[in-house]
């Protein structure tokens, strides 16, 4: 009876396996599309569709060959493997290539790679392999992965920056375990072969037979360790993580040349950065089906520090997933056909020549060298699109005239934005609405503030020629002079730079949790505020975007366990709370109000404004047109008008699409006008006017 039940007790596992994996799949799905909504992305999971459908068909070719090629290398050292056991019976290279097929199918299928057993059970069938040998040589397969992954790991890491110690910490870790592994297999497990071998011996059948099985298992391993393949199967093993990624990268710009082309200037490197740390995740001992969610956590993670939007990220990542499955599925499906239903089932001795190890290594070489040729090329084409994508007009319309209000006005308004391939920054005169380029270096330029008279603007450079704005450290602080373009360094390492109100000082932020500032008559800095260092502040967090008012009050925003908080710091030292999950408080010129960012309003963001004294928060601003995500609020020296800008959802501070609004303050929110008209960043926008007579 117990015999007759198996199969259905067996099934019954396998359905909770897949259930439990399905299950985990959406909950961490669900947790990234919550997450990221909940920070203020606007995400819709039928986007995915939309994208899939306008995928580079060119991208996916150059994929599918890098996929074809990885697996014919992939057979190939799995044989390499297999023979260096000693292993007699092996199948063909053609059902070789089959089964790996279907061991590429199966193997995130089922928790713990329990799919890669598909393996094993496939060379016993076909071939008559033993069970040891498939099991070798899937074990010394793993270990050579890891073993050429953990250092380029770490090297990309080192040239693009990780957000955290963690990914170095486990590629060391990994990397740690391989070499020990290894050294255990060759000098340990030797001393404890005549505890298996009495073991091998027990009366029990079934612990007789698990020992057996181990020892077959030590004789196949320790061949393996003394047949000198290792060189051989270290380079397959480069060949097959190196078309691996190529292929990846293809299916990344395939799915945001048309979709995201923002995303292109993150650059291969962080993209492939991205990439592994989606593998790193999908290792992770979380129940999921095929990987899913626990593949796009890491990507996605990763592409939002490096500067993308959020919602982009996980829907790219989600493509990239389902490209990848859709392709192992059909090829393994196909494979698993052709076993069952075409293949010989024949059995074949090992034959090895060296003219046969030539040719393949031959083939695979051009093959290679094929493939990095046609990825060039696409990058390059992609590249090209998506700097032609981001030329459009840099004036207002004909077909909008200027308000009425809007024609007295004299002075000028200064902003961030990457039109011209990169950020710089950029002034508009008023009243004649004319637009120059302010600064032209390859860095990343943002945060651009005018002086109190009007004559200099301060502003954030990078330290490397793309810098995420989330990264807040890389920075330098630069003055320019607006009549002559002479540049100035003001500090290294400084971030977020301001005007006192008398425009003696210039403040700026340094991370972690420290306001600095620069005295521009002594040439000196000095530390203004540093945060762990009081009552209210106890730890060190970081201080961003601060504002110093008069009689050197201070405002900020700090994150209090992920939330944006403004904070406003009195004369005296106290403190005061203006708003939680709310950023960008800034003082008015008076020091009567400050403004800030708050949730709400008709697409997740409007303008606010608080008064110390009473203790009133306002609506100042919310747009009611397409374009109504507001940010980066300044009021004018007269307090008279307000410069700000806003996209239509788009989040992402130096990515999305904003557009830079100029409204007098009291009138109506329609009568807000909109200054710039361009498909790129226009962000942090800030204005001068001259003093009128009146």
């Amino acid at each position: 009876m117990l015999l007759m039940s198996s199969p259905s007790i067996e099934n019954n596992k396998i359905v909770t396996h897949l259930a439990l994996a399905l299950g985990g799949s959406l909950l961490v799905l669900a947790t990234l599309f919550y997450a990221t909504s909940r920070a203020g992305h606007d995400i819709n999971p039928m986007r995915l569709i939309e994208v899939l459908k306008s995928s580079s068909l060119s991208f996916f070719l150059v994929y599918a060959l890098t996929t074809l090629t990885g697996l014919l290398i992939r057979a190939w050292r799995y044989r390499v493997l297999l023979i260096a056991t000693g292993e007699a019976n092996l199948p063909n290279f053609k059902d070789m290539t089959l089964i790996t097929a279907v061991r590429n199918m199966t193997v995130d299928l089922l928790p713990a790679r329990l799919g890669e057993l598909a393996f094993v059970a496939l060379l016993r069938r076909q071939a008559g392999t033993q069970i040891s040998s498939g099991l070798s040589a899937l074990l010394f397969a793993t270990l050579m992965d890891v073993l050429i992954l953990a250092p380029f790991t770490i090297g990309i890491g080192l040239m693009v920056g990780f957000p955290n110690k963690q990914p170095y910490l486990l590629a060391m870790i990994a990397l740690s375990v391989v070499i020990g592994f290894v050294v255990g297999l060759k000098f340990i497990l030797p001393y404890f072969k005549p505890l298996i071998q009495r073991f091998a011996a027990h009366p029990n059948k079934l612990i007789s037979a698990v020992f057996k099985l181990g020892l077959s298992i030590d004789v196949a391993i320790q061949s393996t360790l003394s047949a000198g393949i290792f060189t051989q199967v270290i380079g397959l093993t480069f060949l097959v993580r190196f078309l691996k990624y190529a292929g990846l990268l293809c299916l990344f710009f395939g799915l945001t040349k048309h979709s995201f082309p923002q995303m292109a200037d993150i650059g291969s490197l962080k993209v492939l950065a991205s990439l592994i740390a989606s593998e790193m995740t999908a290792s992770l001992p979380v129940p999921a089906l095929m990987s899913f969610g626990t593949w796009e956590l890491g990507g996605m993670t990763l592409l939002a520090y490096f500067g993308a939007m959020p919602q982009d990220a996980l829907i790219t990542m989600l493509g990239v997933h389902v490209q990848t499955q859709a392709m192992d599925y059909g090829i393994g499906i196909a494979a698993l056909a052709a076993l069952f239903l075409v293949s010989s089932n024949t059995v074949k001795p090992v034959v090895s020549t060296v003219r046969s190890r030539r040719l393949y290594g031959l083939v695979f070489i051009v093959a290679a060298a094929l493939l990095t040729w046609f990825g060039l090329q696409a990058t390059r084409q992609k590249s090209t699109e998506y700097a032609a994508a981001q030329t459009g007009e840099i004036v207002r319309p004909d077909a909008a005239p200027l308000p009425a209000w809007i024609k007295p006005l004299q002075g000028f308004a200064v902003w961030s934005s990457n039109r011209s391939g990169n950020h710089d920054i950029w002034l508009m005169q008023f009243p004649s609405m004319q637009i120059r380029q302010l600064t032209s270096d390859p860095h990343t330029e943002n945060f651009a503030r005018v002086s109190p008279d009007g004559k200099k603007v301060v502003f954030a450079r990078s330290r490397q020629a793309w810098q995420s704005l989330r990264d807040k450290k890389p920075w330098n602080v630069w003055m320019i002079d607006i009549e002559s373009g002479e540049e100035q360094l003001i500090a290294e390492w400084g971030m977020s730079p301001s005007w006192s109100p008398d425009g003696r000082f210039i403040t700026y932020q340094r991370n972690p949790g420290m306001i600095m500032a620069y005295d521009l008559q002594t040439g000196q800095e000095k530390l203004y505020y540093e945060s762990g260092k009081d009552p209210f502040m106890k730890a060190r967090v970081d201080l961003l975007t601060p504002s110093i008012g008069t009689e050197q009050r201070m405002a900020f925003t700090f994150r209090d366990h992920g939330r944006p908080m403004n904070i406003i710091r009195d004369k005296d030292g106290d403190f005061e709370v203006v708003h939680s999950d709310s950023c960008q408080v800034m003082w008015a010129p008076s020091g009567n109000f400050v403004t800030y960012v708050q949730k709400g309003g008709k697409q997740t963001n409007q303008i606010m404004r608080f008064d110390p004294a009473s203790k009133q928060k306002t609506t100042l601003l919310d747009l009611p047109g397409e374009l109504s995500h507001e940010y980066f609020p300044r009021l004018s020296q007269d307090e008279k008008y307000l410069i700000f800008a806003a996209s239509g959802g788009g989040h992402e501070h130096d990515l999305a699409d904003y557009e830079v609004f100029l409204w007098p303050l009291g009138s109506d929110a329609a009568d807000a006008v909109r200054l710039t008209f361009n498909a790129a960043n226009d962000s942090w926008p800030d204005i001068w006017l001259a003093p009128s007579d009146s």
